[in-house]
């Protein structure tokens, strides 16, 4: 019987190595994508998190300092993402959300800034609402994570007694 001389590769196996070889690429590309996602979230979460606490934090000192100085807060309105927060010596202060510069601001009526504060830019759709119930005043920030469906909220609640 006579030798087959065999110096290369077959066609079926080059086939054969190519589609394993794509299939392993696809899947590890597949993987990689699924992780920068769930990374992208986890940042816009921890962003979030820390921007609430001080954004809570300041904006209630604040508004508690403000009502030590000028007395309880007699009305609130709201419209287009700014609160006008008028206290019982005629003083207004307002409350602004800005969107398009990722920012939380408490300003004099004057136009000088109390307080800022830059919110993350993983957020879309941030609105600003406010209210005064019985001995309580009480603002909600709420805006959409751009990398998932959640919506997140910041309740500001003050005590106006």
């Amino acid at each position: 019987m006579k030798k087959l001389n065999r110096k290369g590769y077959m066609t079926v196996e080059i086939i054969i190595a190519s589609v394993i070889a794509f299939s392993i690429a696809f899947f590890l590309m597949e993987i990689t994508i699924k992780l920068v996602d769930i990374s992208d979230n986890e940042y816009v979460n921890t962003n979030f998190m820390t921007d609430k606490a001080l954004i809570m934090k300041n904006i209630k000192e604040n508004i508690r300092n403000d009502i030590g100085d000028y007395g309880n807060v007699k009305t609130i309105s709201c419209n287009n993402n700014i609160c006008s927060i008028k206290f019982s010596d005629d003083v207004t202060r307002e409350l602004i959300v800005d969107n398009a510069n990722f920012e939380v601001k408490y300003k004099e009526n004057s136009g000088s800034v109390l307080y800022s504060k830059k919110i993350s830019d993983g957020l879309s759709n941030v609105s600003l609402s406010g209210d005064k119930e019985g001995n309580y005043v009480y603002f909600q920030i709420k805006g959409d994570n751009i990398f998932s469906n959640e919506i997140y909220d910041i309740n500001i609640v003050v005590y106006n007694g």
